[in-house]
């Protein structure tokens, strides 16, 4: 059989695994090198106090500046990530299986990613984001299982209450960071309170209720019921994903990427049968909640060149990179440079690394 000319699937993963790990290797290793102030690279200091760390070393500019490079060469992995979860969906025979390997990998990965990314063995408020693709993975799982299928009035019923209450919380995810800044250039705060908190997010929420609501009856009015029930569906299943990955907003608790991630694998999944498409659709909502992942548009070369074909690789490689590199890398900044991620020194093992409340 002819090979045919392009990327295939093996090594497009392959890049996106090293794009990763500079970016996690940046995350912790080097941050804590650069907050520590171990980092010179013959450029006037930075004080670190700008970028809200006391007590640490002067930050070279030069350090700084590779830094965010770097960081920007990681945002290419997540939104190939995504791709791969939705060609994987597209291709795997039993996906109940597939979705079982990235729970069990999700849990395999949590303390791994908690020691490399924040430096304790337990840090509860942020999750490694086999969570997300794996929700993710879940939420178009349910989405085709029941779409276009003739449900039963108490099913449709449920899924329309499940809508209305859930996809709200989606709105709140995504947009609870606009509506603080807002908030506070309208109010000419610098900073905002527990009740201010409260009221955005109360208010949020209720818009994205009246959202769900309105545009329920606007589907099926306007198209059909059928497409008003798979829009609705769609609601569901998203606002369910986003209820597992994301609680920033009320309790600080998140996977990583959140709601975010959920919407790109979601708008990728929708736009399935166009590839360039939903990549490029996927890298804009990724750029538009987060200006940070604009450089994940890098990208798009490596999808527009993809010839469909799975290639050579052992697919478990690409599950155990994760933890494994994750764990190396949190070992070498906690027990060999003796550092937090944050370029404090530790003196007291283990009580330091065990759990995040150690620093009160």
């Amino acid at each position: 059989m002819e090979k045919k000319p392009g990327l295939t699937a093996a090594t497009i993963k392959l890049i996106a695994v090293i794009c990763m790990f500079i970016d996690h290797a940046t995350a912790s290793v080097y941050q804590a090198l650069l907050y520590s102030g171990r980092l010179d690279f013959g450029q006037n200091g930075l004080d670190p106090s700008a970028l809200g760390f006391i007590g640490m070393g002067d930050i070279s500019e030069n350090a700084m500046l590779i830094y965010v490079i770097l960081r920007a060469i990681g945002r290419i992995s997540f939104p190939l990530y995504c791709f791969f979860i939705v060609e994987g969906f597209k291709y795997t025979r039993c996906k109940w299986k597939y979705l079982l390997r990235l729970i069990i990998f999700a849990l395999i990965s949590e303390i791994p990613f908690d020691m490399a990314i924040f430096g304790y063995m337990i840090y509860p408020f942020y999750q490694n984001v086999f969570f997300t693709l794996a929700a993710g993975l879940a939420m178009i799982m349910g989405i085709d299982a029941l779409k276009d299928k003739e449900l039963k009035k108490t099913a449709r019923v449920w899924l329309r209450i499940a809508a209305i209450f859930l996809a709200p919380h989606a709105f709140t995810a995504l947009f609870i960071n606009y509506a603080y800044e807002i908030y506070l250039a309208l109010c000419g705060k610098g900073y905002l309170e527990q009740k201010d908190v409260l009221i955005m997010m109360l208010a949020l929420y209720f818009i994205g209720m009246l959202i769900a609501g309105v545009s329920m009856i606007i589907v099926s009015n306007v198209r059909n019921a059928k497409a008003g029930m798979n829009y609705t569906i769609i609601l569901a299943f998203f606002g369910a994903a986003c209820v597992l990955t994301d609680q920033k907003a009320m309790f600080g608790l998140s996977s990583d990427y959140g709601a975010m991630g959920i919407a790109t694998i979601l708008i990728i999944y929708l736009l399935r049968n166009y590839r360039l498409p939903s990549f490029l659709a996927g890298c804009g909502t990724l750029s538009v909640f987060s200006v940070s992942e604009i450089p994940c548009f890098l990208a798009v070369p490596l999808i527009s060149n993809y010839n469909g074909e799975r290639g050579k690789g052992n697919k478990y490689f690409f599950y155990a990179f994760y933890p494994a590199h994750l764990f190396i890398l949190g070992v070498i900044t906690i027990f060999v440079l003796r550092l937090t991620v944050y370029g404090m020194t530790i003196d007291n093992f283990p009580e330091q690394i065990m759990y995040y409340g150690f620093f009160k």
